[in-house]
């Protein structure tokens, strides 16, 4: 498994190490993250809470290669909440604009890694051109099957649920039919696995109306980490950490 991070670690590190650890036999199939803490960071380092959601928005870049190389078949990165909009305009039309942007840098990570991308959400709000180019990234990279990345865009899972619920209801399906298997086509997720692994950075112990329905029996990691310092050795301990639990889905 190490030969494929060569010249991505640069040099012999802890990373490395982990790297070894990790049981490529027992790989979470899909990983979602709340990628929290980049205003808290930028507080830190004196800097503006823009340059936060930047060097978050680099460690996601990171992480998504990462998940590609190792084998992760699913990682969702939620990045924008439907809650979010409360934040001052000015933060969060820069947020808009540095999705877009990263939208347009990140085509060759797609492309080389063979990654198919997915916007989990309710578009409708978003600026125009922030539409257009996620609809372009979705659609220029359908045919990729390495990996999938999902990004949770003006996304909140209880929307999501009332949403499903009354395309049900317009679609005059009746109650006896109605089942988990039939419920699922109407979520954002569809035809994706539910998470297997749940990670929150920042130290956070809450999960934030993400995923409520999906993550029903995911595996739950915390760490204290701010996410613009989660790297790959806080990304290879999280799924280590994974590997030592046993998952018994309900049963003994």
């Amino acid at each position: 498994m190490y030969d494929k991070f060569k010249g991505f670690i640069k040099e012999a590190s802890e990373e490395e190490f982990l790297i070894k650890k990790v049981d490529k036999k027992k790989l979470p199939a899909h990983i979602a993250i709340i990628m929290d803490g980049n205003g808290r960071w930028a507080k830190q380092e004196n800097l503006k809470r823009v340059d936060g959601h930047k060097r978050g928005a680099d460690a996601a870049r990171v992480i998504s290669e990462c998940a590609s190389r190792i084998g992760i078949k699913y990682l969702t990165l939620f990045a924008f909440s439907t809650e979010n909009w409360k934040r001052p305009i000015k933060e969060v039309n820069a947020l808009m604009d540095m999705l877009y942007n990263k939208l347009v840098l990140e085509k060759k990570l797609l492309e080389d890694n063979k990654i198919k991308f997915k916007v989990l959400g309710d578009i409708k709000r978003l600026p125009k051109k922030l539409k257009k180019k996620l609809m372009e990234t979705e659609e220029f990279s359908k045919n990729y099957s390495n990996m999938q990345i999902n990004i949770a865009l003006n996304y909140g899972s209880r929307k999501e649920i009332i949403q499903a619920v009354k395309r049900i209801l317009d679609s005059n399906i009746s109650s006896s039919s109605i089942n988990e298997k039939l419920f699922e086509k109407y979520l954002y997720t569809y035809k994706i696995p539910d998470p297997d692994l749940l990670i929150r950075t920042s130290g956070e112990l809450r999960i934030s109306n993400f995923l409520l329905y999906q993550i029903a029996y995911s595996e739950l990691y915390f760490t204290e980490t701010l996410w613009p310092d989660f790297g790959i050795k806080e990304f290879f301990e999280a799924i280590i950490d994974f590997q030592k639990r046993k998952r018994r889905l309900g049963g003994i």
